[in-house]
């Protein structure tokens, strides 16, 4: 069902150690993950010549520590609790869509234990919630359109990536600056924009405000991902009268302890949407009931691991 579960995460950053612990409580007959559970997959690590950057106790330390901080963070939304002697981390989910969203986020994050052949469906789960977020971020009156692969209900774009870049110039009311031969033949990709949105302005002319989306699950990817909507990438092809505004969203809470972005010298001309903005928001904008359910949460919850 998931895989990779004794191999713990290759960065020493807590936050990445706090969803690998809050995976193993989610299918641990015991519904927890101890300081014990951490001891025997380092020791075990040890044993075939892994090595660690910190002790068994400083790891755990800044795990329960990140988790603490998520506990008053997330709020009602996290389905996870710090035990009181601050030695377990257990399972504290109430079935509210609340929390099944933040679980649903958390898997997205955790590609590396999930089988490719589900890959698709947790990533077009992540693409929608992502899409319902952005809809609302949006002013209203505004169009929003989703332009990701294989379309869908919210993808009106078809054909090559060409044809579908041509479609979204005709919608942004610019002048398309490209020829067929500029793209890959047969290409039916989204040429890294995931989202559009623009508000008509209630005219014809061009000079709207606009914003573009990516949508990526990667723990790492998301460095350059994040531009791959950018005008610093698309406004030669598409020459609107004001660059538009870009989005990156990422299932991963992707902050410090202290509240502060994760990794900040990497954050380009992009506005980050992480886990903890997406909860959030879902939250503030009513969104939790109406999101897609995903079967693969279900098929992990019925799945237990020691």
């Amino acid at each position: 069902m998931l895989e990779s579960l004794e191999t713990p995460p290759d960065s020493a950053d807590p936050l990445f150690w706090a969803d690998f612990a809050e995976l193993r409580a989610l299918i641990h007959p015991d519904r927890c993950f101890s300081r014990g559970d951490l001891d025997g997959l380092e020791r075990r690590g040890r044993d075939i010549g892994r090595r660690y950057d910190t002790s068994i106790e400083n790891r755990w330390r800044d795990l329960i520590n990140f988790a603490g901080v998520r506990v008053i963070e997330f709020g009602a939304c996290y389905p996870f609790k710090v035990s009181d002697d601050e030695d377990t981390l257990e399972l504290n989910y109430d079935g509210s869509s609340e929390q099944t969203t933040y679980l649903r986020l958390l898997l997205a994050s955790l590609m590396r234990h999930i089988p490719k052949a589900r890959y698709a469906e947790l990533a077009r789960h992540f693409e929608q919630t992502c899409f319902a977020v952005f809809s609302k971020l949006m002013p209203e009156g505004a169009e929003v359109r989703a332009t990701w692969a294989h379309g869908g209900e919210e993808a009106p774009y078809t054909g090559t990536l060409f044809e579908k870049m041509r479609q979204i110039a005709s919608d942004l009311r610019c002048a398309a600056n490209f020829k067929e031969r500029d793209f890959k033949q047969n290409d039916t990709g989204d040429g890294g924009i995931d989202l559009i949105s623009w508000h008509p302005m209630d005219d014809d002319r061009p000079g709207m405000p606009i914003a573009f989306a990516q949508c990526g699950c990667s723990k790492s990817d998301w460095r350059f991902k994040q531009l791959e909507a950018s005008p610093s990438k698309h406004y030669g092809k598409l020459p609107v009268m004001h660059p538009w505004a870009t989005y990156y969203f990422l299932p991963v809470d992707l902050r410090h302890p202290d509240g502060g972005w994760a990794y900040e010298s990497d954050i380009g001309q992009a506005i980050i949407v992480d886990r903890l903005r997406l909860v959030r928001l879902a939250s503030q904008y009513q969104l939790h009931d109406s999101l897609p359910n995903l079967g693969l949460l279900d098929e992990v919850r019925a799945f237990t691991y020691s």
